[in-house]
């Protein structure tokens, strides 16, 4: 994950603008649905990079926590952020700096709501079972996680991994999460790359 942090953050002016260019409400419609009538609460976007997400979630009421590791994307994010996002810099697998931005004197603070997008293919095999632990663990008895999934080529300046839907459905039922597919049909890319597909997981207890 090193060397994918360190390019994000060297590349940060770059990363936010891509990100910037595509709306959250076209890349997560399924979430509008979703969370029509949920009350909004507590949420937390998991490699926020440029806060496009973040900021969105919280212009629907949510107190969003937002966590990015890539320092200098970080720094960018923050200065065009949305008052009700709390930013941390905490990595998957251990999301260890969470505690911090928080009134919470120990490390058992909960989300109704966890988003990964665009995250999980950067994540080691080796490393995904402890991820999905730790985020059963901040994830609500009532809440709902939703995790995507990146199909398509490499890049080895920020390296990605295979992924399937079978796989993260293994991994959250040892983790006592049950795993749906919101598309069996990959949609296709946001920034129209032909050769990329992603398909949407919800994760819920």
């Amino acid at each position: 994950m090193k060397t994918t942090i360190n390019h994000y953050s060297a590349n940060a002016e770059h990363y936010y603008s891509l990100y910037q260019s595509i709306s959250a409400d076209s890349v997560h419609g399924y979430l509008e649905q979703a969370l029509a009538n949920t009350q909004p609460t507590t949420a937390l976007d998991v490699g926020a990079g440029s806060g496009r997400d973040a900021n969105w979630l919280a212009a629907k009421g949510w107190q969003v926590t937002a966590a990015e590791p890539a320092e200098a994307l970080l720094k960018l994010a923050k200065q065009h952020s949305n008052e009700k996002v709390s930013w941390c810099n905490a990595a998957l697998p251990a999301l260890a700096n969470l505690a911090t931005v928080h009134k919470y004197k120990h490390q058992h603070q909960h989300f109704d709501l966890i988003l990964l997008s665009a995250v999980w293919m950067h994540l080691p095999l080796d490393d995904r079972p402890t991820a999905i632990k730790r985020l059963a663990e901040l994830l609500s008895a009532k809440g709902r996680m939703y995790i995507s999934l990146r199909f398509g080529p490499s890049d080895p300046k920020r390296p990605m991994y295979p992924v399937s839907y079978e796989e993260l459905q293994a991994l959250a039922a040892e983790s006592g999460l049950t795993a749906r597919n919101l598309n069996p049909v990959p949609s296709e890319d946001g920034l129209k790359r032909s050769d990329v597909e992603w398909v949407t997981v919800e994760l819920v207890n």
